[in-house]
């Protein structure tokens, strides 16, 4: 009697163990399959002009965007994942000798058509002797809100005027598209 209950609660176990191990290889392989596709938005250069601003946030560039995420998101139906940003990064074109010294922090956000700003981009103190900030990228699934045009806000907190009469700059973002063939998200 104790063998056939020993013998059983081995066989229970063991079957236990084998559908843990493939449910667990299952989600292996269905992660390793699935592909991220970038899509770089357009490079935006703008003109920041030396007014003098009060030491607080400033809007320095507003574009609107018109990403179809919504057309590739209807045809490939259950495929596709999360949409987010993977790369938001500004930059000083010219003067040579400009840093980023007049600006504390930054970020970036989104405002779908209809819709309310979505932060989706920040830096926290940047340095003075800087050029480029990498802004850190919020973890978001946005193919919910962007399903059509959206307006892309750069915001600065600035530490007093720009130090300049007028400094051109580079704002280069793209947007990652998780494709995912087996699971269907």
């Amino acid at each position: 009697m104790k063998t056939k209950l020993a013998f059983s609660a081995f066989l229970l176990l063991f079957g236990v163990g084998l559908v843990f191990f493939l449910l667990t290889s299952c989600d292996k392989v269905q992660d390793a399959t699935n592909i991220k596709v970038k899509f770089a938005l357009p490079d935006r250069t703008f003109t920041i002009d030396s007014i003098s601003h009060l030491k607080t946030e400033q809007n320095l560039f507003s574009q609107t965007y018109n990403v179809n995420i919504d057309s590739i998101l209807g045809a490939n139906e259950g495929l596709l994942g999360d949409v987010t940003f993977y790369q938001m990064q500004l930059s000083v074109v010219s003067p040579a000798w400009v840093t980023l010294n007049w600006i504390n922090s930054g970020r970036v956000t989104i405002t779908p058509s209809g819709g309310l700003p979505i932060e989706v981009a920040a830096t926290a103190a940047i340095d003075t002797l800087a050029r480029t900030i990498n802004f850190e990228i919020k973890n978001l699934d946005l193919a919910a809100n962007i399903t059509g045009p959206f307006v892309l806000d750069l915001y600065g907190d600035l530490s007093g005027p720009i130090p300049t009469g007028s400094i051109q700059m580079l704002l280069e973002s793209g947007i990652e598209v998780t494709v995912n063939p087996l699971t269907g998200k």
